[in-house]
């Protein structure tokens, strides 16, 4: 038995990215139906961490307060350099499980007028010619299911199958790998704080303790691919990371693991997919949307989502879903993200050398100018990459 759905929109991944497009077609009036494998609420492996940039966005569409509601309250993030030295760097930061922030978004979406549909699973485009006019799936009985729309979004995470269904993928191999697990830990953390811990093993990535609240701690650690040999090595196997990294194997000893060390693939830096075909726009860490370095993605998911809403209804008001009428997307995606992208791959590609990251770290314990300049790119008031170039990075270390 064939099921035959039709929509304005199809939006193919309920995250941050989907939804967030979704949130904002639905409240023009736009028909939209947004599609998932899981059904809801579901976890996804994620640091849980929310800057304030991501805020922002989320400000725009009237969800900041709910989520501040629902979220923990951070005030400041402690990096832990490769010899040990700390440097604190105050902000307005918050945690919340991606189950939570995802189910409070999709309920948005719903809200807003859009259609929901977990248990699909995507298999590839439906074409006319070489234009995406809907999407192929099966729902969780194994019954196939057709859907026709005018434009499909595709925002499906780094699952690098879909995008090669779909024709947009241009490197199959991701750029990193994220692991996570949740503990429960005793009173004497400190729940304000966020540790990031750059251990040389792991450089130019980093192992990180985000407290969620009520003693439960996100505790994980990123692995940037790039130009890396071999994986890091930690004990029996890399799940046992947390177990070797300081601060976090002395916060965690005698803690209780309440859900297990899972791992997950990331696409960053703005590489490895086409953005847009016809018919088709591509969004969130699908597009490789994940910042290098930092391993955030979040915010750049919530703002490629914001942007193809407005590329989709400048589409719909022409009535063209060719490459040239879906241009716009890519054009105003890069115009607002591609420096940042560009600049957190200089950072990743500096923090390789462990002498130069504890000059950093130690320098920006010292001087207030330095935790002014990395507040200023934390928060995405400042140029990443005129940062992390040779002369910006030559400034920074001679700050006072």
């Amino acid at each position: 038995m064939i099921q035959e759905l039709r929509s304005d929109v199809l939006v193919v991944g309920a995250g941050p990215a989907g939804c967030m497009a979704a949130i904002e077609l639905a409240g023009r009036g736009v028909n939209v139906l947004v599609v998932d494998r899981s059904q809801f609420p579901r976890e996804k492996i994620c640091g849980d961490g929310l800057l304030e940039d991501s805020l922002e966005v989320l400000e725009g569409a009237g969800l900041a307060t709910a989520v501040r509601d629902k979220a923990h309250a951070i005030g400041s993030i402690r990096f832990v350099a490769p010899n040990g030295n700390t440097c604190d760097l105050e902000g307005d930061f918050y945690t919340l499980r991606r189950r939570e922030l995802d189910a409070l978004l999709l309920e948005k979406a719903c809200d807003r007028g859009a259609n929901f549909l977990a248990g699909i699973q995507v298999e590839g485009p439906l074409l006319n010619g070489d234009t995406c006019v809907g999407a192929l799936g099966v729902d969780e009985e194994g019954n196939e299911v057709r859907i026709v729309a005018s434009l499909v979004l595709l925002a499906t995470g780094a699952n690098s199958r879909i995008l090669s269904a779909f024709g947009v993928l241009e490197t199959k191999r991701h750029n990193a790998i994220g692991l996570r697990g949740y503990f429960r830990v005793g009173e004497a953390l400190d729940e304000s704080v966020m540790i990031v811990s750059y251990d040389p093993r792991l450089l130019p990535g980093y192992g990180w303790m985000f407290p969620l609240g009520g003693g439960i701690v996100n505790v994980g650690c990123g692995i940037f691919l790039d130009g890396r040999r071999k994986m890091p090595q930690f004990g029996e196997n890399l799940t046992t990371f947390y177990q070797h990294v300081e601060p976090l194997a002395s916060y965690l000893r005698g803690a209780e693991r309440v859900a297990p060390i899972q791992a997950a693939h990331m696409r960053t830096g703005l590489r490895g997919a086409r953005a847009y075909a016809p018919g088709l726009l591509v969004l969130g860490e699908a597009l490789g949307l994940t910042f290098a370095f930092i391993g955030e993605g979040i915010s750049c998911a919530l703002e490629s989502g914001r942007i193809a809403s407005s590329a989709a209804i400048e589409a719909f008001g022409k009535g063209d879903f060719s490459k040239q009428g879906l241009a716009r997307y890519e054009h105003d995606l890069r115009q607002i993200l591609e420096r940042r992208h560009r600049g957190y791959l200089a950072a990743q590609q500096w923090f390789r050398f462990k002498p130069l990251a504890n000059l950093i770290i130690a320098r920006a314990a010292r001087h207030e100018a330095v935790r002014k300049v990395a507040r200023q790119i934390i928060c995405g008031q400042r140029d990443v990459e005129d940062v992390f170039s040779l002369r910006g990075m030559a400034r920074v270390l001679l700050l006072r």
